[in-house]
């Protein structure tokens, strides 16, 4: 529906074009009309009579004030329309207001009730957290019962870590207990994972020392288990909250060392002692770099971490135990007498120390120190291996047969024991039981060139001959300069008559070895073979010199020369 001003507007302007058109079209109109006089004498009346050019411009000024006047009341209309439109938005803008407000009222009463049960929660979680560290002490005591004696932190996964290659078979527990400690790990882990997304500004430095300390603790834990994954993610997020911590940086350069990783621990050793020098931190570098076969670096790193701290046994150990390797039997055994001042109890010393003593021909306090160290290691196989090879060299073939036997009932696949056993059996002529002892060890080893060697050995002396060639042809693919295995299938041909290539196998481990005895011996068998006995009594003398157990059989063959 139309409103009155804009209608009242219209009309107007209809009016005022319909006079336009009509004095315009005056001459085509008038005909039409029927009484044009009337209307003529009009016009006239108005243009002439009263002087329309006088009064026409007033008449205008007066039609477009009347115009104005009817535009000004429609505008004031609409301000009307628009300030009640205003006036509405506005109330409605009030009541929504309102409305937030309340909703704000009401998420802040959910808020503090929401931090209420948080705070209680987090009270729950902490009697929960507490009570199950105090129940992890507790097996941790009942596992390794010393710990009661030592400082808290020096309990269990918040000290440095003893990696697997310094105290071998740390990981033994009994099932049972091992199933306790996973089950109480796996609850403080839960617990750890949701107090680490709900720590709150006002807690953050408090709670982040909390969980650096926890997370520590369950690393250690976990790597006392065997599981390193684990250990090494607690340790990758105790080291993200403190970078700095050198003693984490260790203790994750031990994990990556237990899972194989060398060149990740020596990162995180070499940024430790950039740090802070620490005598673990030298240890373990010496330990990898000895496992690279970097035995001076190693030494030196062993050497560092002692005289960064004089008092840590396993420096000198690791240092005593690279002595023996290096054959500086005088040095092992002070190193390792030392350790055993410091650890009386330390039974990989007394092995080390025993073998030392061995090398220097002191027999009766090698045995002494190496039964000390099966002793006090009774579920260690290394101890009992050793003391087997030194009865072994002492012709104690029963006792050393024990140990070896013992050692491969704690570890199956020690292929070193099987081999030495083999060994022990050949010695007291057990042929049959040292070729299922090297058949055992190749199995294992199918790269060790000394028992192929051994086994041919073996089979000779059943009169194998040709399966003894075999394993000789075997050993020298392994190890080309291998000169007993050479000498070896020499005297194997020489039995199976193959007298030339017998003397081509001689005089090639000659070559390689010349004062081989039992080489020139076998030659000797060889050129008697066929009939050249001075080439054979010049060989067989060269035995007999090298060996004097060789001397009979020179007597043997000048008489048959003479004959």
């Amino acid at each position: 529906m139309k409103r009155p001003g804009v209608i009242l507007l219209v009309g107007l302007a209809g009016v005022a074009l319909l006079v336009l058109g009509v004095v315009v079209f005056w001459p085509w109109v008038g005909g039409w009309l029927p009484q044009s006089q009337l209307l003529e004498a009009w016009f006239s009346y108005l243009v002439v009579d009263l002087n329309i050019g006088r009064w026409g411009p007033v008449a205008t000024l007066l039609l477009v004030a009347l115009i104005e006047l009817v535009w000004a009341l429609n505008l004031g209309r609409k301000s009307d329309s628009v300030e009640r439109q205003w006036r509405r938005l506005d109330r409605t803008h009030a009541k929504e207001v309102e409305v937030l407000e309340q909703e704000i009222k009401l998420m802040k009463e959910e808020r503090a009730a929401l931090l209420a049960e948080l705070d209680l929660r987090e009270d729950l979680i902490r009697e929960e957290r507490t009570r199950l560290w105090v129940q992890f002490e507790e097996l941790q005591w009942e596992t390794d019962p010393a710990l009661q004696d030592r400082h808290t932190g020096e309990q269990v996964g918040h000290a440095i870590l003893r990696s697997a290659s310094i105290t071998p078979g740390s990981y033994d527990m009994p099932s049972d207990v091992r199933g306790e400690w996973l089950r109480v790990i796996s609850q403080l882990e839960r617990i750890e994972m949701v107090t680490s997304v709900t720590v709150r500004t006002n807690h953050a430095v408090h709670q982040q020392l909390r969980r650096v300390d926890e997370l520590l603790r369950l690393g250690g834990a976990c790597h006392r288990l065997g599981q390193f994954e684990r250990a090494l993610a607690h340790y990758n997020g105790a080291i993200e909250l403190t970078p700095g911590d050198h003693e984490a940086l260790i203790n994750r350069a031990v994990v990556n060392l237990d899972l194989g990783r060398n060149q990740a621990a020596l990162q995180d050793l070499d940024r430790t002692l950039k740090l802070k020098e620490s005598a673990w931190a030298y240890l373990y570098r010496g330990l990898i770099q000895e496992q690279l076969g970097e035995e001076r670096r190693a030494h030196e790193s062993y050497s560092r971490a002692i005289r960064q701290e004089p008092s840590l046994a396993e420096a000198y150990y690791r240092r005593g135990l690279a002595h023996l390797r290096a054959q500086e039997y005088d040095r092992a055994f002070q190193d390792e007498s030392r350790v055993l001042e410091l650890d009386g109890e330390h039974a990989m010393a007394y092995t080390v120390r025993g073998r030392a003593r061995a090398a220097l021909g002191d027999s009766q306090w090698a045995l002494s120190d190496l039964d000390k160290g099966c002793a006090l290691a009774t579920r260690l196989p290394e101890p009992y291996y050793q003391r087997g090879l030194v009865r072994y060299d002492l012709a104690m073939y029963q006792d050393a047969l024990a140990d070896f036997t013992r050692v491969i009932e704690m570890d199956p696949v020690h292929s070193a024991a099987l081999m030495a056993r083999g060994d022990t059996y050949a010695a007291m002529e057990e042929y049959e039981l040292a070729i299922a002892d090297y058949d055992r060890t190749i199995e294992l080893e199918p790269k060790m060139s000394t028992a192929y060697s051994a086994r041919g050995q073996a089979r000779a002396a059943v009169s194998e001959f040709g399966l003894a060639v075999e394993d000789y042809s075997d050993a020298l693919e392994l190890n080309p300069d291998d000169a007993v295995s050479l000498a070896s299938r020499g005297a194997a041909y020489e039995e199976l008559g193959q007298h030339d290539q017998a003397i081509l196998d001689l005089d090639r481990a000659l070559v390689l070895y010349p004062n081989l005895a039992s080489a020139y011996h076998a030659r000797a068998q060889a050129y008697g073979s066929k009939g050249e006995y001075d080439r054979a009594s010049r060989d067989l003398d060269r035995a007999a010199e090298l060996d004097p157990s060789f001397r009979d059989e020179e007597q043997s063959l000048l008489r048959a020369d003479s004959v």
